[in-house]
Formats: C-alpha cells, structure tokens, sequence
C-alpha cells in the first residue's frame, strides 16, 4: 500500500524553511555565473536579467591567456589546501586519539586549551610567523602557508575528532585489545572506520577554510608564481577600475572545485556533521 505525503501544516512550514534556505545558498553562486557570461553593459543595467541575453565569453578568454597566472594560482590553491587538510587530518586523528582513550595528567586542561586557541585572530600571530618564515628561509614558499594554516587548522581538527572518538563504546576496544590487537590496531580497524564521516568532514572543513585563506597568502608570499586564488582575485580590483568580466569568471572558477567536492562528499559530510551533533 502506497503511503499518501504528510501535508501537515508542520511539515510544510518546514519544507518552505528549507526551501527559502537552499534558495539563498544556491543563488548567489547562480547569480555569479550569470553574471560572468554577460557584457559590462548588462551587468550594470538598471533592469537585471537572470539569464544573459548577449554571451559574453572575454572573462574566461581572459583566463585561458597565454599570460595569465589563474590556472598557475589555482595548482598552488590545490596544493596549499591539500596538504593543510591532509596533514591536519592524520595529526588530529592520531592527537584526538591519545586524548579521547588515554588517561594523562592534564588530558582535560590540554584538549580545552586546543579551544582556546580559536579565540586568536590569526593576526595575532602574524608577525612571529613573519620572521620565523624569514629566518627559516621558507618565505614566499607554499609550504610556508601550509605551516601557517596547520597552526590554525591542527587544534581545531583536534576538537573536533576528540568529540567522534568519544562517541566510540570503551568496551568495544578493550573486546580488541584483550583479542591481541595493539593500540594502532585498534585505531586503524576500529576508530578510523567506525569514524570515517567525521574525519572526512572535518578534513573537508580544513580543506575548504585553507582554499579561501587570504591573510596569510598575502603576507606570506610575494611572487605571482606563489600567490593563490584568493591573492589572485584580489588583482582584478585597480585603484581607479575593476575588470568585473574576469573577476567574475575567475570567481565562478574558485568557487567551482569547492561546490564539486561537497557534492561529491555531501553524504559523509553531512552523516559526519549529524554524529557530531547528536552524540552524547
């Protein structure tokens, strides 16, 4: 027997929040695209258009040029962000691990403090970096911001697999380890798997956050063969003019590999955010 839709006031109330919810995520990234397909002239008209009635192609003309540093910007982008989400996920998740199932003296102290620690700006910590990278001769280079990014990106992690790792039964690894199994097989056959959405989340989160950084891409390098897609952006706006086609296209663009990736991982991520939220 088929069953009818529930039309309850509730549940349409509730389908019209998340409605008017997916309505302004997604439009504002529709309204970029369109916008990077129309002329100058449309885009400034004082009747908008959703839909471009003359294409327009120079932005992403633009992109493609012999001489444009876009492309280059955007392998530097994906290795920045690649790096600081993989490194962050296997220090956090072996971190998470000796917090949430060993017993040390200041394990409680020490894992608030990793909290703590996102209360700081990160140009609280800008002009230590500044001359440690100097010093260590590791100025405009990627793995500079790799390292400014883990400093900030590593204790959140921390927390938040310290939570998933909680959630996991004590009784289930003692079952493992009186079965002979070792303290890094217990975290390979049992956390990992059993925490596998949460890892994942919190790695597209890190992932996401280092792909949008600006402040220490600004700081940090110096030559357009560094700089990242957010620096890149950035270079459309003159003093006196804005190149609004490119600006645009390229942003579309920046904003493309992002929008892919969470479609592609919305199950974990979402799975992962829900455990986090309904643990305890």
């Amino acid at each position: 027997m088929t069953r009818l839709p529930d039309f309850s006031l509730r549940n349409i109330l509730v389908g019209l929040y998340i409605a008017a919810i997916g309505f302004f995520a997604v439009f504002p990234f529709f309204w970029m695209l369109s916008s990077s397909l129309k002329p100058p002239a449309e885009i400034f008209a004082s009747t908008p258009t959703l839909i471009p009635q003359d294409l327009y192609l120079e932005g992403y003309k633009s992109l493609f040029a012999a001489d444009s540093n876009f492309f280059r910007s955007m392998l530097n982008s994906f290795i920045v962000a690649g790096s600081t989400a993989f490194l962050a996920g296997l220090f956090a998740t072996l971190a998470a691990y000796s917090f949430s199932k060993f017993r040390f003296p200041g394990n409680k102290p020490l894992s608030f403090s990793l909290f703590l620690t996102q209360m700081f700006p990160h140009s609280a910590i800008l002009v230590p970096l500044f001359i440690l990278f100097q010093t260590l001769r590791l100025y405009d280079q990627l793995s500079a911001l790799i390292l400014a990014n883990l400093a900030f990106a590593v204790p959140v992690a921390i927390w938040l697999l310290i939570g998933f790792f909680d959630s996991i039964s004590e009784e289930l690894l003692d079952a493992a380890l009186i079965d002979g199994a070792t303290r890094f097989g217990v975290l390979f056959r049992i956390i990992i798997p059993m925490s596998i959405n949460g890892i994942l989340a919190t790695t597209m989160y890190i992932f996401i956050h280092a792909w949008s950084e600006l402040l220490f891409a600004v700081t940090f390098t110096s030559s357009d063969v560094r700089a990242t897609l957010p620096v890149t952006l950035s270079s459309f706006r003159g003093q006196y003019s804005v190149d609004w086609a490119g600006l645009l296209a390229a942003s579309t663009l920046t904003a493309l590999p992002v929008a892919l990736l969470f479609l592609l991982l919305q199950r974990f991520f979402i799975e992962g955010i829900t455990a986090g939220a309904t643990k305890g």
